[in-house]
């Protein structure tokens, strides 16, 4: 039985269209009676529908792995999930779909107060429990009452759906066309213009930058253009518009020339480099920043656009890093903003909605010292929903100086099991936060599987690396904290407050007899000089990249009692006595100042005696190379013998490791072929050491 009047549905959608709006309904109640009312809105509503859901008995249900399966398309209608697992950055991203005049429909218990979705499994690190209360959802409730979502709940028999809609002055849709006209001018004239000056075509979703790439293809006829994004759906609007814009039909998803325009995904661009005239890049905030680099090497007119409020999750690495390196390297670069809404009008209450709900709307405010004096404290979640300002300030904070951030953190902020979280207030202003996640305390069994390689449970990033570095499990029976993030408000960078912070963070730890603070970043120069002052000691850097940043993640810690200092000891010294061999061989590109930095952490020590335990590691399969390396190296140099033993073949390559990366060598095998062929090397020379 319908819980809504079909009429009432109806004048909704009327009216909807007749504003240009969207709008979310919520179905609450179990899971049945939720897909029960889909059906139902299905059949009332005779246009095609995007559901995102596990649940098989509902009609055109689909759960995408990856986000960008759902950026950039249109749906008239669509429906989300929550009993499938509430993933913050899905539902926002899929609410971005909706066309004018349509719904969007969220399906949720009546009662959330103990709900548990399955999206928190994604939070819980091993060792932790699931929250018994979400404090997620706590928020979500407090704020949906701030939103003119429409809920239909089973405890009524009859829902009413006439929304409560403010009176909202909105841009006509002919303001939106004329404000799209001003940006496909400014694409225009790049394809027309000098080399190197790229344009950033900076959008909010649903502002038609997709659809004015689109079209500006349509005003360049004269032009070959590649539109290069992940997936080809992802740039279905483009196509779109270039066919009416030129009366032609529209193009499947699965083709991928259409006149002048032709959609080619990043990987198969960067290694085939064909001819065109003018690049354009859609959801660029989506590519790792390293790739946007080469795409701007290999062509000289480049458009990228990008939505930029988070959903893409990458978003915040493109605004911080990418944009630094145009003004550095690209001076001429210009940048445009769509900021009317296009496919939908202003005052949009589905917008409107999401973003209160996950705080797609927080900002950091303007900071006014009038001197240095703050104050640090712990605060807890609880307290935090209790101010949601001040929460809203953290995520803002955090958002701002952290280049990868996703709309799921901030679910993570308010659920994940043992992390902490402190602040700094100068007179009840935010200016300084940072979140710390107890690891570590495995029992004896698993902390020595750890170390072997042989598990890898959920979570516990510090201690498990430091398991597999020192080769031994009882450091991580020890009790670890790692700083994931540390954020200070930008007018109040570079007066010691960070450093004051995490001397604060410290000493709580001590009192919580913490063995080992950490932490992990993408390495520049100027970052892990400042830890180094704090006395953090380098131990491990990532042998990839990272896909945004393009920086190589480093891990540094601290020993905070004496049973730390003994466990953290060796690891030091195996970085320092490695450093030397390993970073001109792996990270030859990292830059200058970054290999200076991590070099002047070396000290003269005797090691040959301390070589032979990380090659049998690696030849046991417990290690990367990357950690068996710089012994192969030092052993065979002090034991010349040993070389006579081996054969032809691994003379040659051993004497080809003295001379080229692994990265040169390895192209001639397989990546499985190129590790067994190291590890034979290695059995061979520790047979003639035994």
């Amino acid at each position: 039985m319908r819980a809504y009047k079909p009429s009432e549905l109806t004048q909704l959608k009327r009216n909807l269209s007749q504003r240009r709006w969207r709008q979310a309904i919520l179905l609450r109640g179990e899971q049945a009676w939720c897909t029960e009312q889909l059906s139902y809105l299905q059949q009332d509503i005779n246009e095609p529908w995007y559901v995102l859901s596990t649940n098989e008995q509902l009609s055109h249900a689909q759960w995408p792995t990856h986000l960008h399966q759902i950026l950039g398309q249109e749906h008239a209608n669509a429906a989300y999930d929550c009993f499938s697992g509430f993933f913050a950055d899905k539902l926002a991203a899929l609410s971005g779909t909706v066309s004018a005049g349509g719904l969007l429909v969220i399906m949720m218990p009546e009662d959330t107060s103990h709900f548990v979705d399955p999206g928190i499994s994604k939070l819980v690190s091993y060792g932790y429990h699931t929250p018994a209360t979400s404090h997620f959802w706590t928020w979500l409730e407090q704020q949906l009452s701030n939103t003119q979502f429409i809920n239909v709940c089973q405890s009524d028999s009859l829902n009413a759906l006439r929304p409560n809609w403010p009176t909202i002055h909105s841009e006509t849709f002919a303001s939106a066309q004329q404000h799209q006209q001003q940006v496909i001018e400014r694409i225009k004239a790049v394809a027309k213009g000098p080399e190197n000056c790229p344009l950033l075509i900076s959008a909010d979703r649903g502002r038609g930058k997709s659809s004015a790439l689109g079209l500006a293809a349509a005003h360049l006829s004269g032009q070959a253009i590649i539109l290069c994004a992940i997936q080809r759906r992802a740039v279905s609007s483009a196509f779109k518009h270039l066919a009416l814009a030129r009366g032609l039909r529209e193009p499947d998803d699965h083709i991928h020339h259409l006149d002048n325009l032709t959609y080619m995904p990043p990987d198969r661009l960067v290694q085939e480099q064909p001819q065109c005239d003018t690049l354009f890049v859609d959801e660029a905030a989506t590519l790792p920043i390293p790739i946007l680099k080469t795409l701007l090497k290999m062509y000289p007119r480049v458009v990228f656009a990008s939505t930029l409020v988070g959903y893409e999750g990458s978003g915040r690495g493109y605004t911080l890093r990418f944009k630094k390196f145009l003004d550095k390297h690209y001076p001429s670069h210009s940048e445009s903003l769509l900021h009317i809404p296009f496919r939908f009008a202003n005052g949009d209450p589905l917008e409107h909605g999401i973003s209160r709900l996950l705080a797609l709307d927080s900002a950091c405010n303007e900071l006014a010292l009038t001197d240095t004096s703050v104050v640090h404290k712990k605060i807890s979640v609880t307290e935090l929903l209790t101010k949601p300002e001040l929460l809203k300030q953290v995520f803002a904070l955090l958002v701002l100086a952290h280049y990868q951030t996703s709309t799921n953190d901030f679910r993570q902020l308010l659920d994940a099991p043992g992390q902490q979280l402190f602040i700094t207030l100068h007179k009840d202003q935010l200016v300084g936060v940072a979140l710390v996640m107890n690891e570590g305390g495995f029992d004896k069994g698993l902390a020595n599987q750890i170390a072997r390689g042989q598990r890898r449970p959920q979570g516990h990033l510090l201690a498990q690396s430091l398991a597999q570095l020192a080769g031994k499990g009882a450091i991580a029976q020890l009790h670890s904290a790692r700083i994931v993030r540390i954020a200070i408000h930008p007018d109040a960078q570079h007066l010691g407050i960070g450093t004051a912070l995490i001397s604060y963070i410290e000493m709580a730890c001590k009192r919580d007899h913490v063995d080992i603070l950490g932490t992990s970043f993408g390495a520049y120069g100027a970052l892990v000089q400042f830890w180094q002052r704090l006395g953090f000691h380098s131990l491990k850097l990532g042998f990839k990249r990272d896909h945004v940043s393009g920086e190589h993640s480093l891990l540094m810690a601290k020993a905070l009692s004496n049973e730390g200092d003994a466990g953290l000891g060796p690891i030091i010294k195996q970085w320092q006595r490695d450093a030397t061999y390993i970073l001109p061989h792996f990270f030859a590109n990292i830059g200058g100042d970054l290999t200076a930095k991590l070099l002047s952490e070396n000290s003269d020590i005797d090691s040959e005696n301390d070589d032979m335990e990380p090659l049998c590691r690696f030849a046991r399969g417990e290690l990367a190379f990357i950690h068996a390396f710089a012994p192969l190296m030092r052993f065979t140099s002090n034991n010349p013998a040993v070389l006579e033993q081996l054969d032809e073949q691994q003379q040659r390559l051993l004497a080809q490791l003295k001379t080229k990366s692994c990265t040169q060598i390895e192209h001639k095998h397989s990546k499985k072929q190129f590790n067994l062929l190291l590890m034979a090397l290695v059995q061979s020379v520790i047979a003639q050491r035994l």
